[in-house]
Formats: C-alpha cells, sequence, structure tokens
C-alpha cells in the first residue's frame, strides 16, 4: 500500500462539532482549479520562497519516480512549468526552508524506500544542488525542519516506522548534519509535529503512530528529547495538526487517520493531554482561516472532491462544501491577497490542483442524481446556497426510477463556477407516470 502523508498548517484556534450553516460562518469561494503537472504520484507538497523573489513557490515530492518538482511562483498565484530533482527513492514528505542562512528555501525529503533523507541546498536562483543524502536507519515518513537546539541553526526531524523512532539531525551550521539521534515513539510513526507543547520556549515533538494507534510527546530538555506519554489516537497512516482546539493558549493535537477518525488531544499544561474522540470522521486534512473570519476552518479531500467545513464558532461547524481538487496537502497565500488558499493533489494523474480564495464567486454544488445525489428540492436549494448560487428554473418531468420530489439533473453541474448568485437549473422527479 502506498502510504499517503498530509502537509498539515500550524493552527491557532480550532472548535469541534458539526452545526447548520450561520452568518459568521459563510464558506469561502475558489475560481477553477488549475491543475499542474508535477513529478510522477506526487503524495506532498511545501511552499517556499526558492527563488527571492518574495513570493511562495510550489515544491512536490513525486514518490514513483524519485523526484522533487520545483514550481515558481508568477507572483499571481499561478506557477511555471515543474522542474524535477532527485531524490532518493519513494520521497512521501517534503519541507522548503532556509538550512544554510542565505535566506534561499532548501528542500528536505524523506524517502521511504532508500530510507534516507535527501537535502538539497538552493543554489540561490531556484535551483538546486545534487542531493546529499543522510541514513534514517529504517523507513521515514515524515520530515519537519525546526532549531531545536537554540543556535539558530534549523535543525532535521523526522519518524521512522520501522525503527518506532523519531530521530534528531543536528545542523553543523552551513546546511549539513551530523550526530543523529534516536527517540523511542510508540509503533510506527508516521507524521509528526514541532512545538513549544509545555510553555518553556523550547520546541517539542509530537508523532502520530499508525501501528500503535496512539499519539507520542516527546519534551525538550535542551536540545535532548524526553518520551513523557503515550494517547490514544487514528491508526493506518495518520495525519497530524497542531493548534489552540479550546481556546486556553496551549497548543493541541488533532490527529485524523486511514480509519477515518478523529481524535483531539487536549493540552492540560506541562505538555500533558487529555484525549477526546472527535464528532467528526477524517482521514487526511487540512486546516487553515479559509473565509477570513480569525477562526480556523477543516479542509478534508478524497476522489477529485475538496470540502471546506467552517468554523461556526462556539464549538460548532457547518456543513461542508465541495470543490473539485482532491485531497488537500497544504494551505497558504499563494497571490499575496491577504487570502488563504489551496494546493491539492491527485497522485493517479501526476498533478496538484490549486484553487485561489476568491471572494464573490458561485461554486456549483453537486445536487443532481448525475452525481448518485437525489436532493428534495428544498434541501438543494440550501446546498446550492452554501456555495453563493440560487435555483433558477424547475422543470418537473416523470421518472420511473427517481422517487417524486428528488433532483434527477442539474445544469451545470458541479465545480462549475460562477458569478456569486449563480442560478442553477433542475429537473425534479415527479415520480411513476400513473
Amino acid at each position: 500500500m502506498r502510504p499517503t502523508i498530509l502537509f498539515t498548517v500550524a493552527v491557532a484556534a480550532l472548535t469541534l462539532g458539526v452545526a447548520a450553516a450561520a452568518a459568521p460562518s459563510t464558506a469561502p469561494s475558489f475560481s477553477a482549479a488549475k491543475a499542474y503537472e508535477a513529478g510522477d504520484g506526487p503524495e506532498s507538497a511545501a511552499l517556499g520562497d526558492v527563488d527571492g523573489d518574495g513570493k511562495p513557490d510550489l515544491v512536490t515530492g513525486n514518490y514513483y519516480d524519485g523526484t522533487v518538482s520545483v514550481l515558481l511562483n508568477n507572483g499571481d498565484g499561478t506557477f511555471q512549468r515543474k522542474h524535477d530533482f532527485e531524490t532518493g527513492t519513494g520521497p512521501v514528505s517534503v519541507v522548503a526552508a532556509d538550512l544554510n542562512g542565505d535566506a534561499k528555501a532548501d528542500v528536505v525529503s524523506a524517502n521511504l524506500w532508500s530510507g534516507t533523507i535527501s537535502v538539497l541546498l538552493n543554489h540561490g536562483d531556484g535551483t538546486f544542488a545534487a542531493p546529499v543524502d543522510y541514513a534514517t536507519g529504517g523507513r521515514p515518513l515524515d520530515v519537519a525542519v525546526r532549531d531545536l537546539n537554540g543556535d539558530a541553526a534549523p535543525d532535521l526531524v523526522f519518524t521512522d516506522d520501522r525503527a518506532s523512532v523519531v530521530s534528531v539531525l543536528t545542523n553543523d551550521g552551513g546546511g549539513t548534519f551530523s550526530g543523529r539521534r534516536d527517540y523511542q515513539t510508540g509503533a510506527g510513526p508516521g507524521a509528526l509535529e514541532v512545538a513549544d507543547l509545555n510553555g518553556d520556549g523550547r520546541p517539542d515533538i509530537a508523532t502520530a503512530n499508525g501501528v500503535s494507534s496512539t499519539v507520542s510527546v516527546l519534551i525538550n530538555t535542551g536540545g535532548t528529547f524526553e518520551h513523557r506519554g503515550e494517547y490514544e489516537a487514528a491508526g493506518g497512516f495518520p495525519s497530524l495538526a497542531l493548534g489552540d482546539v479550546d481556546g486556553d493558549g496551549m497548543p493541541d493535537l488533532v490527529v485524523g487517520g486511514n480509519d477515518d477518525q478523529a481524535f483531539v488531544l487536549l493540552n492540560r499544561g506541562g505538555g500533558t493531554f487529555a484525549t477526546k474522540r472527535a464528532p467528526f470522521a477524517v482521514g487526511e486534512f487540512a486546516l487553515g482561516d479559509l473565509n477570513g473570519d480569525g477562526r480556523l476552518d477543516f479542509v478534508t479531500g478524497g476522489w477529485s472532491v475538496l470540502s471546506v467545513s467552517v468554523n461556526a464558532g462556539g464549538g460548532r461547524f457547518a456543513a461542508a462544501v465541495d470543490y473539485p481538487g482532491g485531497e488537500p496537502i497544504s494551505v497558504g497565500d499563494l497571490n499575496g491577497d491577504g487570502r488563504a488558499d489551496v494546493v491539492a493533489y491527485d497522485p493517479d494523474r501526476g498533478a496538484v490542483y490549486v484553487l485561489l480564495n476568491t471572494p464573490g464567486l458561485c461554486n456549483v454544488q453537486g445536487v443532481g442524481g448525475d452525481y448518485g445525489l437525489s436532493r428534495p428540492l428544498a434541501l438543494a436549494k440550501r446546498i446550492l446556497a452554501r456555495g453563493h448560487c440560487r435555483v433558477g428554473k424547475v422543470k418537473r418531468v416523470f421518472d420511473s426510477n427517481v422517487k417524486k420530489g428528488l433532483v434527477i439533473r442539474q445544469q451545470p453541474g458541479f465545480g462549475t463556477v460562477l458569478q456569486e448568485g449563480g442560478k442553477v437549473k433542475l429537473v425534479i422527479s415527479k415520480g411513476r407516470r400513473r
């Protein structure tokens, strides 16, 4: 089975629950998803300024061909054709960060099948030197970059699901690394997050462990780490995000797994957590403020559809709004307009999709039988309204296969982008002719 690793964004707030849409929780609208060719089997992505123009460029890790693809940002959220650079075999996680202090983003990949971490230093123009590989001792699934020992040089942190450890490589100061140290975790660590979990000013480590279905917390004791606990969580190939869930100023952990479960680990202070099963199901996800209300929204995806559940406040989320795209892998402002955009991927097509956050558009939802969804007219109106669309002409016809009152067809179809308030024509079943 090919592992699927999701890059999530660090978050400042997250609340739980599901509710009907409310005025403060208006869903974002996106311009039509634009596809860009990446390498073979893009499984992860990172945003970083690799050419020094102040705009975030896109880097994908391509599982099948052992490369990273670099797509330079034109400055408006559109991207140039990819340039590929070799890594180890099976890159499943990538990071773009300045490793040697030259203010240009370098690239790091975790390579599952070669058991290595590849470091590609930036020449300064968005091209990269040949990879320098560091042995992991097993199968790395996720990698992060963070200054762990306070020397102002970012170090490398990665999970190894075979050895069930999280490992740290120390930056020697020029983007080279040495002194690997391994720390035991639960069985099969996949995703990881690095942040100050106990409020002492030092970055700590949390790993989501797919085999043991736990989260491991390791507290920084001054450049080394002490295992402080295992907490129940999702299994499979879990995704992990970090944020202040309950508004107490301490970072909590949100875990999603392949079994479509989600868990929230509430920080009780001192780097200890209380586990709570979330009242929603999710596998892969990302978090970000997509409608600009200061609250973090929930983004999930699959089968070429991206879904956004807007944070309605008071511990509730609005019903999901769907957009074409796929699995979300990164959230960030791609065109400098101050709004969070979304990058999604389809590994089978070797493509990444960019959805630019564009207010004032109608994103047509699927309510007709053509999508396996036959909705009653009243519900169809509500679903379309979530995407800032309206029902237009309604036609009623006899249909022996669709129950009376349900939508048979719609025009235009799901994923069409119209101006706000755009109208969708519906055909409604009158049931079997008597």
